[in-house]
């Protein structure tokens, strides 16, 4: 997940500010359920044995309370907001600069994962971390007892390193990988903008047979595909929500569709922890689907959109990139910190904690990589149109007559005419 190039101009404008807000949100629910994988009995921990119906854990896990801790359809949210305003730009604005957008989103990606390994490293040797949870535990496996610099480096390779001391760092590789694809995805998205719903269609088969074969291309490029669909039919998006809101029942209809994706989201686990391994894969990939239903809502419905851009999931959005990136490392070091304490003391103390370096990490690493993104991206478009410039006619030898130079200005003049009336009309 990133908070893209174009994120800032959108939410300036005041078209799709609600989704910053429903980003914020995703990055929350991710430092919640990644709080809950502390506890080795929460479900969906590795190694974590079922609870007993009834149970706060069961309750957590298993009923639409889940929506608070769903952590991987949080990412694919992520990843369909992703595909929606990176895509945006370049189906909207003519001309769109491909020679800066490759640099400039490179180090869009790469300045804060950077910072945010360094920040990773100065809290995993802060405090020894040898876990007392049996191994295979999620704590226990995101642990780093034996530090060295190499895990650094490591980290820093997104597309084939390790990033074990900033376990949300997997997701960062699938977002560097599309955004270096974007074309790809940008003229699949056009290609079908008719077809828009087989398009999808394909997205929901191809992330089941992800899910379903273990394969982490499809399981998450079809949710970057969506959300370009998305960018590509977003007039007909708005179109389709201005249909809705003219009935007098609306709002039920919105609270219909954002319920409904939300269940749909979250649909594997309110089956319960007996659902069968066949069944589980398929719901799994309706969740782009899922995602660009709550992204549809957060845009067409006034009320949902209102809460997404108030101001507190408004901060939520501004932080979510640097607190989905640093929160991990913060929380492990509180459960050591706070070792044979009960687990919401180490939340008590990392969740805020948490927030609190995102904040200080959005000013220091990310405002500034939005900075020299665009410096380096401007750098390198001017560098390339200087270098590929059509060479100026040869004048050497030549002999003007001044009726000829007056001609040229003349029809240079007459060229500068046309071209005004052609941009006025």
């Amino acid at each position: 997940m990133s908070s893209t190039d174009s994120g800032t101009q959108t939410k300036s404008s005041g078209r799709l500010a609600s989704l910053d807000g429903l980003r914020g949100l995703a990055a929350l629910v991710v430092v919640m359920h990644h709080t809950m994988l502390m506890d080795a009995d929460f479900p969906g921990t590795p190694g974590a044995v079922d609870v007993q119906t009834g149970t706060p854990l069961w309750w957590m896990s298993y009923t639409p309370l889940k929506l608070a801790t769903a952590g991987w359809e949080s990412v694919i949210v992520f990843f369909v907001l992703s595909g929606l305003v990176v895509t945006l730009p370049v189906v909207k604005r003519a001309g769109f600069d491909w020679i800066a957008y490759y640099p400039r989103r490179v180090m869009r990606l790469m300045i804060p994962v950077m910072g945010a390994v360094l920040v990773a490293a100065a809290f995993v040797v802060a405090i020894p971390q040898r876990s007392t949870q049996p191994s295979g535990t999620w704590l226990t496996d995101s642990s780093t007892p034996n530090f060295t610099w190499e895990y650094v480096i490591k980290a820093w390779d997104l597309v084939g390193g390790n990033g074990h001391i900033d376990n949300p760092l997997w997701s960062l590789r699938w977002e560097i990988l599309f955004s270096l694809a974007l074309p790809v995805f940008v003229i699949l998205a056009i290609s079908l903008r008719k077809w828009w719903a087989a398009g999808l269609a394909a997205a929901v088969v191809l992330t089941w047979l992800g899910v379903r074969g273990g394969s982490g291309a499809l399981s998450y490029f079809p949710a970057f595909f969506v959300g370009a669909v998305l960018a590509v039919r977003l007039d007909a998006v708005r179109v389709f929500a201005g249909h809705v809101n003219r009935f007098a029942v609306r709002h039920l209809i919105w609270l219909g569709i954002t319920a409904g994706a939300s269940m749909l989201l979250i649909a594997p686990w309110l089956f319960g922890p007996g659902s069968s391994t066949e069944l589980t894969p398929g719901l799994r990939a309706l969740a782009p689907l899922a995602a660009a239903g709550l992204v549809v809502a957060g845009i067409g419905w006034k009320p949902f959109g209102g809460l997404l851009a108030s101001r507190p999931f408004a901060f939520a959005g501004r932080i979510s990139f640097s607190l989905y990136l640093v929160h991990v490392p913060i929380l492990i070091f509180s459960a050591y910190l706070f070792a044979g304490q009960p687990m919401f003391v180490a939340a008590l103390v990392g969740i805020p904690l948490a927030i609190l370096v995102a904040v200080g990490f959005t000013w220091l690493v990310e405002a500034r990589s939005h900075q020299w993104a665009r410096a380096v991206g401007a750098w390198a478009s001017a560098r390339y149109a200087t270098a590929f410039r059509a060479p100026e006619p040869a004048t050497s030898g030549e002999v003007r007559t001044g009726d000829q130079d007056d001609a040229g200005s003349t029809g240079r003049r007459e060229a500068a005419t046309v071209a005004q009336r052609s941009r006025a009309s």
